[in-house]
């Protein structure tokens, strides 16, 4: 896997804006083997918590795909000898050895051994917060470390004992130190707090953050991640465009919920692939809710095998307030969205569900009907759905009728009332 990857590099691979997927893949399996290994380590493990194992998910996707970046960069920027000349291969190889010892070797085992940990903890802390009506306390239990650092140690003489909705936790908890080795226990014993004054042990950079709380294994203060948003080799629409760039540089940035990283991982994620004697495709990658895949594999299995069409199912992000698109669109690289309407009048099934997949800024929306709707309150739908230059993202509309015909509608077509409704 190494080798590849550096014969990639040597041979041009751009490491400023893109992810090597072999690298990534296997970073991303020894990660998130650490997590089962920590959730397992549990009294009770989250099975149940799909939401909160989902971002465990991708938060390790995302980890290991700025891990893999910072690497590439690194070997990349000594290709180059004193004088401009490409290095001889053999000779670069031996150059960025230490790179590649201290990334795939040492670093990655304590990350591995931290992973473990901070997997653990947050699964501890998923149960604390399920049962704090009962256990309402968190007590600080003592280090099983036989060689113990000074940083926690104040914590468990004292006897530290808060509730667990405590604001002392969002800064403070176990696992917040490198190779730290102390725990929590809940407890309905009485509140010990600190003796003010009283100065915490600051965390270590990249570990500040409480998993059990975002689901995220290593904060984005970490090393390998960027400095802001401005910074970032991913963010180049930010960085191509001079407004945005003076509006958005000192945004707070959210790595984890980032949509330029997600749609970077969208192209390397393993996938299942299904093709159809028409030339149609349907991919699968990464994971969506159980109804939620169930609808969306029904309807574009049907636009692959009857229309040649090719989609990639596309897993649930985790931006707050933002839906996820169903697929991306493999032949016109659009993202697209499928919505089944349940409305009883025609002319808002339409609408509502043009207005919906327009606020996803997706560029097709996928309207699925299982009722029979009249063809006047159809076109009235998309005449409103368009109106005054709404839904200006959309390019593409697909009808199913409840029929079963299928009809593509290009979306200028539309804005001109130049349609006709031909399987209601």
């Amino acid at each position: 896997m190494l080798e590849a990857f550096l014969r990639k590099l040597y041979a041009g691979f751009d490491t400023d804006t893109s992810i090597e997927a072999g690298v990534w893949r296997e970073l991303l399996r020894v990660i998130n083997e650490a997590t089962v290994e920590g959730l397992s380590r549990a009294a009770l493990p989250p099975t149940h918590a799909d939401d909160f194992l989902r971002n465990l998910r991708h938060s390790n996707e995302v980890f290991a795909a700025f891990k893999t970046h910072t690497m590439g960069i690194e070997m990349a920027a000594k290709l180059i000898d004193d004088k401009g000349n490409l290095k001889p291969f053999h000779e670069w190889r031996r150059d960025v050895e230490p790179i590649a010892s201290h990334q795939v070797g040492a670093w990655l085992q304590t990350e591995y051994d931290t992973a473990v940990i901070r997997a653990h903890a947050a699964a501890d802390w998923q149960e604390f917060e399920r049962n704090k009506d009962v256990m309402p306390n968190l007590r600080w239990m003592r280090t099983t470390s036989p060689n113990p650092e000074a940083g926690h140690r104040v914590y468990w003489e004292m006897g530290l004992c808060l509730p667990v909705d405590d604001p002392f936790w969002d800064d403070n908890h176990p696992g917040n130190r490198w190779n730290c080795k102390c725990s929590l226990e809940a407890c309905d014993d009485p509140v010990v707090r600190p003796v003010d004054p009283f100065q915490a042990e600051p965390p270590q950079r990249g570990l500040e953050n409480n998993p059990g709380k975002d689901a995220h294994l290593f904060n984005q203060t970490h090393p390998y991640f960027p400095k802001s948003c401005s910074s970032c080799s991913f963010n180049q629409n930010l960085k191509n465009n001079w407004l945005g760039f003076f509006s958005k540089k000192n945004r707070e940035k959210e790595c984890y919920m980032c949509g330029n990283i997600d749609a970077i991982l969208q192209t390397i994620r393993p996938t299942k692939r299904t093709e159809f004697e028409s030339g149609g495709v349907l991919e699968e990658a990464g994971e969506q809710g159980k109804e939620e895949a169930r609808k969306n594999r029904i309807a574009y299995e049907e636009l692959a095998r009857t229309k040649g069409a090719q989609y990639r199912l596309l897993p649930k992000h985790n931006r707050q307030g933002e839906a996820s698109p169903d697929a991306l669109n493999l032949i016109t690289r659009e993202l697209s969205d499928v919505k089944v309407p349940d409305s009883k009048d025609g002319k808002n099934a339409i609408q509502n569900s043009i207005s919906s997949a327009s606020s996803q800024k997706v560029g097709e929306v996928y309207i699925y009907l299982t009722k029979p709707y009249d063809s006047k309150s159809i076109h009235d739908g998309l005449q409103a759905g368009f109106y005054g230059g709404r839904a200006k993202t959309i390019k593409t509309v697909i009808i199913r009728y409840s029929n079963g015909h299928i009809q593509y509608f290009d979306t200028a077509d539309i804005r001109k009332g130049d349609i006709k409704i031909e399987g209601s």
